[in-house]
């Protein structure tokens, strides 16, 4: 689309650009910049027209759409550049990706400004309000075997602490083995799924929601949920966060293929667990139980001392809450 080429060149200049030079760069009409200007301003953009200077972009007011994600990323020197498929509207970033993986070969990432139909682990659904939360899915396909699938939303965890922490001065945890929380609120749920065939994997889907600007929360979350706007005080753009934690993953996912396990970032991780060293209940079908946290293994499991015995306990299987709170 017109608009998103010439919102590119906006977005990668930090001074006015003629009409005439994006026409040129484009090979359209200068009618056709202006139209395209024109529409972005609509878009809720603030676009400064001068005579003989051109188009300033001067402030987006925090909107997402997939020219913001790819001018963010191209500012990250990362490993890999998946495809952005982006979207207003859709029912769930993960339900998306899993269709689109049967034609898209290469590693994408599906986002999308709201969920109908967004949903968490364990079957629980995910509040998705409009231009407020980071909803995501990255497909990748990494040349591993089964049992080792599940250490993707270890990795998908620490790159997310790693970009809220790069972003916001501020030091995220993880609430093992899927959430992000900071001040013992969550902020964050990660569901990771996959497809799998005789010849192993054929792709895995790391879906992400992140509440960034909310302010309120439906009544059965709003005693454990927050947003990184309530924590911080502060409002950073969506799109830089996405490529942030993109980036991030990409750098931890490159360390994790060297080994195959969690081996070499066990200890990063552990830096990040909340529940470490602390009374958590394992919320195990076979019957529930305390344990202390002790860390994790080179799998991935959460190991927990149980009455003396230690335990290992496995992503998928069971959850884990805080005895005295969420953490």
């Amino acid at each position: 689309m017109l608009k998103d080429e010439v919102l590119k060149i906006l977005l990668s200049s930090g001074s006015h650009v003629s009409g005439q030079d994006i026409s040129n760069k484009l090979g359209v009409s200068r009618t056709a910049v202006w139209k395209a200007v024109t529409t972005l301003k609509n878009d809720g953009y603030d676009i400064e027209s001068v005579n003989n200077k051109g188009y300033l972009l001067t402030k987006n007011k925090s909107i997402l759409n997939e020219a913001e994600i790819e001018t963010c990323m191209h500012l990250y020197d990362c490993k890999v550049f998946p495809k952005i498929l982006y979207f207003n509207s859709i029912d769930s970033t993960n339900t998306y990706a899993k269709k689109a993986a049967d034609f898209i070969p290469s590693d994408f990432l599906v986002v999308a400004d709201t969920q109908t139909l967004g949903r968490g682990r364990l079957g629980r659904s995910w509040s998705s309000p409009s231009s407020t939360g980071i909803y995501m899915s990255l497909c990748i396909r990494p040349n591993i075997s089964l049992e080792k699938a599940s250490m993707i939303t270890l990795i998908t965890a620490m790159a997310i602490c790693d970009a809220i922490e790069e972003l916001y001065h501020i030091y995220p945890l993880i609430k093992w083995p899927n959430d992000i929380v900071i001040n013992s609120k969550k902020i964050c749920g990660i569901l990771t799924e996959m497809s799998c065939d005789m010849d192993g994997i054929k792709y895995i889907i790391a879906g992400v929601g992140i509440n960034v600007y909310d302010t309120s929360f439906p009544d059965d979350i709003k005693d454990t949920a927050s947003s990184l706007l309530l924590e911080t005080g502060t409002k950073k753009d969506r799109a830089k966060m996405i490529s942030s934690a993109i980036y991030h993953f990409y750098e931890d996912l490159d360390t994790f293929m060297q080994t195959e396990d969690m081996s070499v970032l066990k200890a990063k991780y552990e830096s990040r667990l909340a529940n470490i060293g602390k009374e958590v209940m394992i919320l195990d079908p076979k019957g529930e139980y305390s344990a202390t946290a002790l860390g994790i293994d080179e799998t991935g499991a959460l190991l927990v001392n149980a009455n003396g015995k230690i335990k290992r306990v496995i992503s998928g299987e069971v959850s884990v809450r805080g005895i005295y709170g969420y953490t």
